[in-house]
């Protein structure tokens, strides 16, 4: 098992390098339900959980480490943070996913990370990358730890990755309501899954960022700039939207 060995400054430069990387593949980061974050209690640790989509995921956790109110730390399957282990610096750590009783080592570690009501552990539920477009199974691991760990709020989130009116595509992220751990049964954890994917899924079909934050600001894409030159050799620039 490979425990978080947290790093300021390697953190620092590991998220100055994240961000370009951002900014270079995506147009901006949308955020939806910054209310509940606000609504976590200080003195309660927090399980937040999420579906899992793709590489990408990982490191938007790591970018949200600057805008969760906690210390952060990750579940991440062994495999992974073995090839990966700069993730460690900001507070991944490993589980193996092989067999249940390989799988403890991570799980106690989990367990032991929400005893201290200042973090936040983030988990998978789904345990592996699954396409969007497949409804959300969570897996019984994160119930057990909503079970060892009674004191917890829970936090349902999920990530969507898609194309709106840009070259680039948006990375639209979406909070729920937080609810307690103490009997958080597997099915009350599907549910909540269900609710905040259906929720995001919704949007992007209308594609309505109405309510969504903005922690990444974009960048001008081509067709924004034709658009803008478009506007100003007309003499037009009063009717010019950036966001349409």
């Amino acid at each position: 098992m490979i425990p978080a060995r947290k790093n300021a400054v390697l953190d620092a430069v590991c998220y100055f390098f994240l961000l370009r990387s951002l900014r270079k593949h995506f147009h901006s980061i949308r955020l939806r339900g910054r209310g509940n974050l606000n609504a976590l209690a200080g003195d309660r640790p927090v399980l937040a959980f999420c579906n899992h989509t793709n590489w990408w995921d990982a490191l938007l956790v790591f970018f949200l480490t600057r805008h969760l109110p906690r210390s952060v730390y990750a579940m991440m399957e062994e495999k992974q943070l073995v090839q990966y282990q700069f993730f460690t610096w900001f507070g991944a750590f490993s589980v193996d996913l092989t067999s249940p009783r390989a799988s403890l080592p991570g799980v106690r570690y989990a367990c032991q990370r929400l005893e201290d009501p200042a973090n936040l552990v983030w988990i998978f539920p789904q345990g592996k990358i699954v396409s969007p477009h497949v409804p959300m199974q969570s897996q019984p691991g994160t119930a057990f730890l909503a079970r060892k760990s009674p004191r917890a709020l829970m936090l349902p989130v999920a990530f969507r990755y898609e194309f709106f009116r840009d070259d680039k595509p948006l990375i639209l992220i979406d909070i729920g309501a937080p609810f307690e751990a103490a009997g958080a049964t597997e099915q009350v954890i599907q549910q909540a899954c269900a609710d905040i994917t259906t929720s995001l899924a919704d949007a992007v079909v209308r594609q309505d960022l109405a309510g969504f934050d903005t922690l990444l600001a974009p960048r001008w894409s081509m067709n924004k700039r034709w658009d803008w030159f478009r506007h100003a050799i007309r003499g037009r620039l009063a009717e010019f939207d950036p966001e349409n």
